[in-house]
């Protein structure tokens, strides 16, 4: 299974009862394209996405409020201060960009600084399954009975 499949379980953050959702993909800060737009009352369109660099934009799968996976179009920290200071820009924002350099990504890195040696839960695909998997330390772990399962149905 490559990193690609996995399914993240995103941090949520709110400002004016209106979510934010990031993610941490290796020691980065990922944030939801959509999630972003409405903080901004701003649209996020193929045309701003392209104006972006190519690894300032990825799509990524996330753990929805229901419990099903969903597909979003994730914009990176630096990805984020640039839609701000051009595509976005407005004065208000200026409190966002701050809200985020001064709350949201500190409180992310501290998570991550928490959470390092506690195991976490993610979900990924092997085999055209969905697997429940545990991360620690580095390392992706799956059940017994489901690795049994895997063999049994792997050509």
């Amino acid at each position: 299974m490559s990193p690609s499949d996995s399914i993240l379980i995103p941090s949520t953050f709110l400002r004016y009862h209106r979510q934010l959702r990031v993610v941490l993909i290796e020691r980065q800060a990922w944030f939801v394209a959509r999630d972003l737009a409405r903080l901004t009352n701003s649209h996020v369109t193929e045309r701003v996405i392209h104006r972006l660099d190519p690894d300032q934009h990825r799509k990524a799968l996330l753990m929805g409020p229901r419990g099903a996976a969903e597909e979003e179009l994730l914009v990176s920290e630096s990805g984020v201060y640039a839609l701000l200071a051009v595509n976005f820009y407005h004065p208000e924002n200026r409190s966002l960009r701050q809200w985020l350099s001064n709350e949201v990504i500190p409180v992310l890195r501290d998570e991550e600084q928490h959470n390092q040696h506690l195991p976490r839960r993610r979900y990924g695909q092997a085999l055209g399954r969905e697997l429940g998997l545990l991360d620690w330390q580095g390392t992706l772990w799956v059940r017994a009975k489901d690795a049994l399962t895997l063999l049994e149905t792997s050509p």
